[in-house]
């Protein structure tokens, strides 16, 4: 089962100079200016596959990031690691954005600052490029693109925003 919750008005809000690594999966509060919006896409939560050698419902997948398949058909008389169809109609998907929010208060001398953030539910749409939002969730680290990190690259943080009132 997949629900989501709605926090608001945490009783202290950083600034996005604040963020750091040790906050890394807290819940916390941040203000800042959108500057860019994408279009809404659908994210896949967790996925329902079918194996298309034997037709076995593998258990649901959750997905972390990237699009994750299971390993292999658990049928004792299937040998598939390769052959998965997505079952959308079990699978959970969500309403997806990403906007791209900066700092409000920029140091003198300073350039601004900006960090991505992840919408979803009912949240997306609702900021517009220009809007000071005060964005609640929890600051993760995400592979580049949504892909697995390589040999020499670096994974970035992204703030996953609460399906929250703020905004």
């Amino acid at each position: 089962d997949y629900f989501a919750i709605a926090i608001i008005k945490l009783p202290t809000t950083q600034s996005l100079r604040q963020l750091r690594a040790d906050m890394i999966g807290q819940l916390t509060a941040f203000t800042g200016t959108v500057t860019r919006t994408s279009s809404v896409a659908p994210e896949l939560l967790m996925g329902s596959f079918l194996c298309t050698d034997c037709g076995y419902r593998a258990p649901l997948q959750a997905q972390h990031a990237h699009y994750t398949t299971p390993v292999s058909c658990q049928n004792p008389r299937c040998s598939n690691v390769n052959h998965w169809q997505l079952d959308t109609s079990a699978s959970t998907l969500v309403d997806w954005q990403k906007v791209r929010v900066q700092e409000t208060n920029i140091p003198a001398g300073s350039m601004p600052r900006s960090l991505p953030c992840i919408l979803r539910h009912e949240m997306v749409e609702r900021a517009k490029a220009g809007d000071v939002c005060v964005f609640t969730g929890t600051l993760v680290v995400l592979p580049e693109n949504g892909k697995h990190v390589g040999l020499g690259q670096t994974p970035r943080a992204v703030y996953k925003q609460s399906e929250n009132g703020g905004g």
